[in-house]
């Protein structure tokens, strides 16, 4: 009812009618933007400073905030038309590069889509208001005439009093408000990034993230952590924790919308360190562990097994062989037999008879035409018969390669047997390539664990990192009701959104005392022209020479991450594999490891292991007490390492001069065992392949006899061809044809 007054007070006063229009058109503005940027700052100003009825202008900004949800999607679409138009490409590539317009939030598509609307609904609006209110003060002052009672109630009264047009009691309320909400966000900025810190970080990293205190200094720009835990999979243990994060952020970067650090200082890190925070239950994670890995692998017994077993549970060469001469001998077989049948048969020889006796009845007639076509069907009877000579030579040349073949293949037969003896001894010989290949293999399944884990931190600070391009297109789905598209633009002055140009680390691991530096933390590296780099090194008594050094290099269109490391001295705890165990020992290490695009690997290393102490679980027997003894002999041994395939199917490649070690022993205490296995081994496959060659011959000799059927076959067509020459040739024909020809 207050305001009802107050509105018509001002509707009937005899205040300019500005002060109502522009009240009204104000909040228009205001309503319409649906993002809070410099300009609704300026606008609040300005009626606070006018002397406009603010009741009206809140009205007003509510009202057209309601109508504006309505229109927001004409309005974005309408800013992204005139935020993507190619004639005003430079002037919008001036104002993204200037930090002070870049606060109105211009490249927001809604908000200038908005902007662009109420402006030029503003003139308009303003001067409709001015005349309605002329008019309805004209009406209402004629009416009031009429009926001078109505003026008793007050709010119908006209008066004379003129208000001013600036308002200073409203910009010093205006300073006021500022500077409470300024006071207010300095009180509460504190627990509020401790909050943030604390949620984002538990969310990210899938545990709970705890800090102390967080204290910030604006004339600076800097920004204290003060104690960081990361609780670790033990209750009460902490499995990274920090006493001092600080950072200095660049002021002028954050008008920007830009997160710039030149230096960072992380102190008094430290692993599996006891958790002095409140700290609320971890999450559950199954995450693969290095410790679970291999513990399937077992070791072999070292006893041979029987030799009838193992060569039925081999993929033995010599049976593919035999099988594959076996069918191949009856497919020739069945060749041959049909060939028999259908190309070397009677029936040929009879057909040729048959024309032969033809002939004979001709030459016995005196007519001079006959004695012609005689002549002519003897020519004709010849060229048959070496017809049919030379497909006898063809089909005897096909049978002698067929018998070749049937040579070769009884041959193969023979030789695979040896083939087979050679790569199982060479299985079951004890050399660092026979059955005791094993150690390099429960390392690479120690190594696999290793990759696994290294594989899910990679996933977690892999999309901190940002990505390998430059500058990214606006999306050009619709956004939602409310919300508009970002706009970018090219940059005077290329720079990543953020930067962190310093890191410098320090702390303890297993109380040994290491530090580091991070080069170039940023999310868009080709905008910086520099890879991520970083270097950490530890040099004490206990570790000796440790450094690690690499980069995350996105400048190209290939990510490459790198890492190389070298020690001199790292002291290892019980490694146990399962069913090997490595109590103690020292480790010197150097090597590479290279990552592609977070998937191809290629890496390699040298690992040299010295006053270790080696034991073996799970050995019975005699052979076990050999290996037992070996290993406990032996205190220092190498390995060497290649790494390729991918980061979720990596290839790993291990070999170790301990298999040499452990083989050599036991080659000495088996020998004659071995030897004895060899022999039955080979007699074994010997007289298999007798048998095999055996039912081979016995398949040979059932092939049809081509020779003596070519060889029939070509007497009978020689003896044809005789006859045949007898009754055309010798003059016979030439004879006969004088004796019945009058010339």
């Amino acid at each position: 009812m207050q305001f009802l007054l107050k509105l018509f007070k001002a509707l009937n006063s005899a205040q300019s009618p500005w002060q109502v229009t522009l009240a009204i058109t104000l909040g228009m503005i205001a309503g319409l933007t649906p993002i809070s940027g410099l300009q609704n700052a300026v606008i609040l100003l300005i009626a606070f400073l006018l002397n406009i009825h603010l009741g009206l202008f809140f009205v007003s900004a509510a009202l057209f905030a309601g109508v504006g949800y309505l229109f927001d999607p004409w309005f974005e679409q309408l800013g992204y038309a005139i935020l993507s138009s190619e004639g005003l490409q430079g002037l919008w590539t001036g104002f993204y590069n200037n930090g002070f317009v870049r606060l109105t939030h211009f490249n927001n598509t809604l908000v200038m889509g908005a902007t662009v609307v109420s402006l030029l609904l503003a003139v308009p609006l303003y001067l409709l208001l001015g005349f309605l209110i002329g008019r309805y003060r004209t009406v209402l002052a004629r009416f009031l005439e009429r009926r001078p009672v109505l003026g008793t109630f007050g709010f119908l009264k006209a008066t004379t009093h003129l208000d001013p047009t600036v308002r200073w009691w409203g910009a010093g309320l205006y300073v006021a408000g500022g500077g409470i909400v300024t006071a207010v966000a300095l009180l509460v900025i504190d627990p509020l990034l401790k909050w943030t810190v604390e949620t984002g970080g538990s969310l990210a990293l899938q545990r709970d993230v705890r800090v102390g205190a967080v204290d910030t200094d604006f004339s600076k720009g800097a920004v204290t952590l003060h104690r960081l835990e990361v609780a670790g999979k033990k209750e009460g243990v902490d499995a990274v924790s920090a006493d001092l994060i600080s950072f200095d952020a660049d002021l002028t970067a954050l008008l920007m919308d830009k997160v710039h650090i030149e230096k960072m200082i992380i102190s008094g890190v430290g692993f599996d360190t006891p958790a002095t925070l409140k700290k609320s239950p971890a999450e559950a994670k199954a995450a693969t562990s290095a410790e679970g890995e291999g513990s399937t692998f077992a070791l072999p017994t070292f006893e041979f097994p029987d030799p009838k077993t193992l060569l039925a549970k081999a993929d033995l060469q010599s049976v593919k062989v035999y099988n594959d001469a076996q069918k191949e001998i009856g497919e020739i077989k069945a060749r041959w037999e049909k060939a028999s049948k259908e190309e070397l048969n009677a029936d040929g020889l009879a057909d040729l008879q048959a024309d032969l006796d033809k002939l004979k009845t001709m030459s016995q007639s005196k007519d001079p035409q006959s004695m012609i076509k005689l002549a002519q069907e003897a020519k004709a009877f010849k060229a048959k018969v070496e017809a049919r000579k030379k497909a006898l030579e063809k089909l005897k040349a096909d049978f002698d390669n067929d018998r070749k073949r049937i040579a070769a293949l009884m041959q193969q037969v023979k030789d695979a047997p040896m083939a087979d003896y050679n790569r199982l001894k060479s299985t079951y010989t004890l050399d660092g390539n026979g059955a005791l290949n094993v150690i390099g293999g429960l390392f690479g399944e120690k190594i696999k664990g290793y990759l696994a884990l290294a594989r899910e931190y990679y996933a977690m600070v892999s999309p901190y990192l940002g990505s390998a391009g430059g500058e990214n297109p606006p999306e050009e789905a619709v956004p939602p009701r409310g919300e508009g598209r970002w706009m970018r633009y090219p940059q005077t002055v290329p720079s990543p959104d953020m930067l962190v140009a310093l890191t410098q680390i320090d702390g303890l691991f297993k109380s040994q005392a290491f530090s580091g530096t991070v080069n170039d933390i940023s999310d868009n590296q080709k905008a910086l022209g520099r890879p991520l780099t970083f270097k950490a090194t530890s040099d004490g008594p206990t570790v000796k020479g440790l450094v690690l050094s690499g980069e995350d290099n996105r400048l190209g269109d290939t990510v490459k991450d790198s890492v190389n490391f070298k020690a001199l001295q790292i002291p290892l705890d019980a490694l146990d594999m399962k069913p090997v165990m490595l109590d103690k020992s020292n480790l010197a290490m150097t090597g590479t490891l290279s990552l592609s695009d977070a998937s191809a690997l290629a890496g390699s290393g040298s690992f040299a292991f010295s006053d270790a102490a080696i034991t073996a679980e799970g050995l019975g027997g005699k052979t076990g007490e050999i290996v037992s003894g070996i290993l406990s002999g032996i205190s220092a041994f190498k390995l060497e390492t290649t790494l390729g395939g991918t980061l979720t199917a990596p290839t790993i490649g291990v070999t170790s001069d301990l298999d040499r070690q452990i083989s050599q022993g036991l080659g000495k205490a088996m020998g004659k065992e071995l030897e004895k296995y060899q022999g039955e081994l080979k007699s074994l496959l010997g007289g298999d392949t007798a048998a095999q060659l055996a039912d081979l011959k016995s398949s040979e000799s059932g092939i049809a006899d081509v020779d003596k059927l070519v060889g029939d076959q070509n007497t009978m067509l020689g003896k044809l061809a005789e006859e045949a020459a007898k009754l055309a040739g010798g003059g016979a024909v030439s004879d006969k044809l004088k004796g019945a020809l009058p010339f």
